[in-house]
């Protein structure tokens, strides 16, 4: 028996490209939380199809409705991210990957969404394998970690004023780790680019910038795993990643748009800079002149007045930004 999708309950949209095992492990953790009402799977162009009927999963054994959506060819999770938004028909959504997994304590999470009486999106902390791997914890990166202390101080969640927000937004732009809620994305237009990468940064900072409500929680819902393989499109290294300069240009301006655009941007350039120096430094040697003149473009987008209120904010990653400037524009 299946749960009703509509008022109150939760779609899960699953982007998926030649992943069925890493697949079938996500539905069987669906299906034993029981909380999902709707599951859209989003086979992104993959060979053998991944449908998950051919896995074995059925509407019937995962206790929700359940959609197959399929591309002829591979056009990347955010085109497919937004192909699953267009389809759902529950009140609230969550993006997730289908090689990442869920922790227990979602079904709280997703609680305590429904209990502050569904915010534009909660937004919750995720582990990283590769800080498990590195140094033995859990959590992720320690610059997002000091983030969330910086937000929540002591506590466990926390309704978020508009300066809070501002301040948590530089985490890195995951699509997994917030459960939005569905008429907000419509109504304010908030989708994925349709790039290879780099397709969830733009549904990240619009949700921030455009929201009135976000709630905050310390917990952990979501695992990110990153393997060694290319099949990890955070190990690539080529050409692929230059759509970088696409996604910030429109991204800037559409900021620069809304009417909190002075207390997002100081945030939003100290995030354009770690962004473009994470490829920069990543980026196959070959490509590096490249990558150094995406940056020096996103740089040089920012008004004076934006550039003037982060260096007052972050003096030292100013004097970074503006001698990598003097160094690559010379």
């Amino acid at each position: 028996m299946t749960t009703e999708p509509g008022a109150n309950g939760l779609s899960v949209v699953i982007p998926v490209w030649n992943l069925p095992d890493d697949l079938r492990l996500l539905l069987g953790q669906i299906e034993r939380m029981g909380v999902f009402s709707e599951v859209i799977v989003v086979d992104d162009g993959s060979d053998p199809a991944c449908d998950p009927e051919r896995l074995g999963v059925s509407e019937m054994r995962l206790g929700a409705r359940l959609l197959y959506l399929r591309s002829d060819a591979q056009r990347g999770a955010g085109h497919a991210r937004n192909r699953g938004l267009e389809a759902v028909t529950c009140d609230n959504v969550i993006f997730f990957d289908a090689d990442d997994c869920l922790t227990d304590d979602f079904p709280m999470i997703w609680a305590r969404h429904l209990g502050q009486g569904m915010p534009d999106f909660t937004i919750f902390r995720h582990s990283d394998t590769r800080i498990l791997a590195a140094e033995g914890r859990d959590g992720s990166f320690r610059f997002e970690e000091s983030l969330w202390s910086d937000v929540l101080a002591d506590r466990d969640e926390r309704l978020l004023t508009h300066e809070q927000m501002a301040q948590l937004s530089p985490i890195v732009a995951y699509p997994w780790n917030k459960i939005y809620r569905t008429d907000y994305l419509r109504r304010e237009n908030i989708d994925c680019s349709e790039t290879r990468v780099h397709n969830d940064i733009r549904l990240h900072w619009l949700s921030f910038v455009r929201a009135t409500r976000v709630l905050a929680l310390r917990h952990v819902g979501a695992v990110h795993k990153v393997d060694t393989g290319q099949r990890n499109l955070t190990n690539l290294r080529g050409e692929e990643r230059l759509c970088l300069a696409d996604v910030l240009g429109r991204l800037t301006q559409d900021i620069r748009s809304t009417p909190r655009s002075a207390l997002f941007m100081r945030s939003y350039v100290s995030f354009v800079h770690n962004v473009c120096m994470w490829n920069y430094r990543q980026a196959d040697h070959h490509l590096q002149h490249r990558f150094a003149d995406l940056a020096c473009r996103a740089y040089l987008d920012f008004l004076p007045e934006e550039f003037s209120r982060f260096a007052d904010w972050q003096p030292d990653t100013a004097d970074e930004i503006v001698h990598f400037l003097m160094r690559e524009v010379a």
